[in-house]
């Protein structure tokens, strides 16, 4: 029997919402004064002061979702717990194998330190969270399809072996990168999303758009992915980049959005929440069978906070 969360992400148009948390990385270091060496929340996964304030991310966000009776979905905290960027840290592959999975290991048991699961509780999905090898678009610097296949395996591997529901390719700025990371997830037998970053023009890196880039995956790998989110912009921007395929059936594939506060270069904190949440909930307009919103940058609880009372 499948979950009401999952039935959220195999059919968002018949069944109701969820939330997810906001910008881990971000909320980190604004709300809890952690220093994230390359943004890499994973190494406070080291040290008890550090999964303390781990702790303090995750735990209103259960809090939240308990109270409004909503749906959650957790990442866990292993953006950057791939081979590029651990190395910029000093972790290993082996180090980075064991962070991977003690992260999954970890959400679990904030949740279960919660209390709310069980019959009437939350239901909460643990995602593992797969960031991209490059955080800049560079053409010369892209993988194939393989190339990227290879590369994020022993990450989602060890996701996928700790026990993670699913794993979401996030930020992703191509078409190729993404292919390979749910090529990798078909082979370590776990479910799989891919989450693309646009730019200000509303385009990936590569200048691709939204619907255009899921069309690819999904011919790529016969529509494996669970669907498809969109993270790492702000819904001003998200919203013309869908605006240039109106009605197109690859965004009937978007399950959701976790978008940030501010515009690409805006100073400040940038929206407030309720406009926050109104920006990311009217995205369904180009998007009819999202059902899952969040955060990224510059989002902490009070704006998840806004979108669950505006979807409740």
């Amino acid at each position: 029997m499948t979950t009401q969360l999952e039935d959220t992400l195999a059919a968002p148009a018949t069944i109701s919402v969820t939330i997810a948390d906001g910008g881990i990385e971000t909320a980190l270091t604004d709300r809890l004064g952690q220093e994230l060496p390359e943004f890499a929340a994973f190494v406070l996964l080291e040290t008890a002061a550090g999964r303390d304030a781990l702790r303090a991310y995750y735990a209103p966000f259960i809090e939240l979702a308990a109270e409004q009776r909503l749906p959650l979905v957790l990442d866990t905290p292993t953006w950057r717990a791939n081979p590029d960027w651990g190395a910029r840290v000093g972790a290993d592959a082996g180090a980075l194998d064991r962070a991977n999975a003690d992260a999954v290991a970890f959400v679990r048991e904030v949740i279960e330190e919660s209390g709310t699961e069980g019959s009437g509780g939350v239901d909460t999905l643990v995602n593992g969270c797969v960031g991209p090898r490059f955080d800049e678009y560079v053409a010369n610097e892209r993988m194939t399809e393989a190339e990227a296949e290879h590369y994020h395996a022993p990450q989602i591997t060890a996701l996928a072996e700790a026990g993670a529901d699913r794993v979401t390719a996030v930020t992703m700025l191509d078409a190729a990168e993404a292919v390979g990371i749910v090529r990798a997830a078909g082979n370590a037998r776990i479910p799989v999303a891919v989450s693309f970053a646009v730019g200000p023009d509303g385009l990936l890196g590569d200048g691709s758009t939204v619907a255009s880039a899921i069309a690819t995956v999904d011919t790529a790998t016969d529509g494996a992915a669970v669907g498809f989110l969109v993270n790492c912009a702000h819904p001003r921007e998200v919203a013309r980049g869908l605006a240039v395929d109106p009605g197109s059936a690859a965004l009937e594939r978007v399950i959701g959005f976790r978008l940030n506060a501010a515009e690409h270069g805006d100073d400040g904190a940038g929206d407030e929440p309720a406009s926050f949440a109104a920006g990311e909930l009217a995205l369904r307009e180009h998007a009819p069978n999202a059902a899952v919103f969040g955060g990224c940058c510059g989002t902490d609880v009070p704006h998840i906070s806004a979108i669950a009372a505006a979807l409740r």
